[in-house]
């Protein structure tokens, strides 16, 4: 008796403990298995950049250290709906002498984006806000800055490739977003049709092209007068307190860029952009910019990558004031920028030089040299 006793309850020890590491088995299968992600309604990413440039000219020169903090930022209202903020924060020290004041040294929050996307239809968005003219336009029209506007856009995409037909009117104005108009001044307006192209079949090999079709309206006197410091040569000094341009600024812009692997490890990057405005002569009116580069893989962890870019843009091709901070107008020149990237660290470090000549001499503008070394992290979540 005392035997089959202890018989069963060694028996029952041993069920109860096949059951209970079964059911360990089944907790850790299930607590394994993928779960679908919720997508946030808040995302954002930040990243700081830190540059140290000599500028310098017959009129101005400048030496100073530059440190950027840039935050960009999703809210997901619904699934059709979400606002897009994208600030950043400017902090300059050094000193600086020009004429024309068109980067002047000062510390300022500026807005590279602050829109609402609206997606009725998988195919179709509308965008309203201050949006960043980058999406639009190359720098041989417009700088890195928003314009108060509002776009509409069709899109088609497949595996590779994605199309878009974009229609824009915009308020050109400065980084601060002001029109810079007086109280009888008509408000400036900027419009433009685009069709966009991408194609990236993979990780390092992609084309991406666009043309568009643009046209300024009613530039107030104060862009015109700094403008004629800045490039533009046909304005008319109707007095002293009112300028005015005696050409329209309207045109085709087009721009291609492409990165293909020659080798294993090294790939090759060009860059195509050119600008025409209708409105002036044909030795007035053309801008081009040219960029052939390669990128090296040095190691698992760094990159290796140089370019060198040639660039012509007549007097006329574009409006300097909102040109100014890359290129101006009635400028030809060249220059050079090599960087390493540093995967795994999250930065790239790198230098860049500049040299344009004057393409008509004038008063105001004279041969520049520009140097920059700079230091970038690479965009992290918050």
């Amino acid at each position: 008796m005392k035997r089959s006793v202890i018989s069963t309850f060694c028996l029952i020890m041993i069920l109860a403990s096949q059951a209970w590491s079964q059911d360990q088995v089944v907790n850790q299968i299930s607590t394994s298995l993928p779960t679908k992600k919720k997508e946030e309604k808040f995302q954002a990413d930040w990243r700081v950049r830190l540059a140290g440039q000599d500028f310098k000219d017959e009129q101005s020169q400048s030496k100073y250290v530059d440190f950027r903090f840039d935050l960009r930022s999703k809210y997901t209202l619904s699934s059709s709906l979400f606002l897009d903020l994208q600030p950043s924060i400017r902090l300059v020290s050094g000193q600086s002498q020009t004429i024309d004041g068109a980067d002047k040294m000062e510390n300022k929050i500026l807005l590279n984006q602050a829109a609402a996307h609206y997606t009725p239809f998988n195919n179709l968005r509308f965008s309203a806000g201050a949006l960043n003219q980058r999406f639009m336009h190359s720098a041989l029209l417009i700088d890195d800055m928003a314009f108060p506007a509002a776009r509409l856009m069709g899109l088609a995409k497949g595996d590779t490739m994605e199309a878009g037909l974009a229609v824009e009117t915009a308020i050109p104005t400065s980084t601060s977003l002001s029109t810079n108009t007086k109280e009888l001044e008509a408000t400036p307006s900027l419009n433009t049709a685009a069709l966009l192209l991408k194609w990236q079949p993979s990780k390092n090999t992609f084309w991406k092209t666009g043309v568009s079709y643009f046209l300024f309206n009613n530039l107030p006197s104060a862009v015109a007068q700094q403008s004629l410091l800045l490039g533009n040569m046909q304005i008319n000094n109707v007095s002293d307190a009112q300028y005015t341009f005696l050409n329209k600024f309207q045109g085709i812009e087009a721009s291609t860029e492409l990165q293909i692997p020659v080798l294993s490890s090294v790939d090759l990057l060009g860059q195509v952009d050119y600008l025409h405005n209708d409105k002036v002569s044909s030795e007035d009116a053309n801008a081009v910019r040219y960029s052939l580069g390669t990128n090296i893989q040095m190691t698992r962890n760094m990159d290796w990558t140089f370019k060198g870019f040639y660039f012509s843009i007549a007097p006329e091709a574009a409006v300097s004031y909102f040109n100014a901070r890359n290129f101006e107008t009635n400028r030809i020149g060249y220059g050079a920028e090599t960087y390493f990237s540093f995967k795994k660290e999250g930065f790239k470090l790198g230098i860049q030089y500049r040299d344009a000549e004057v393409m008509y001499a004038n008063p105001v503008q004279s041969r520049e040299k520009a140097l920059m070394i700079k230091l970038e992290t690479f965009y992290a979540n918050i």
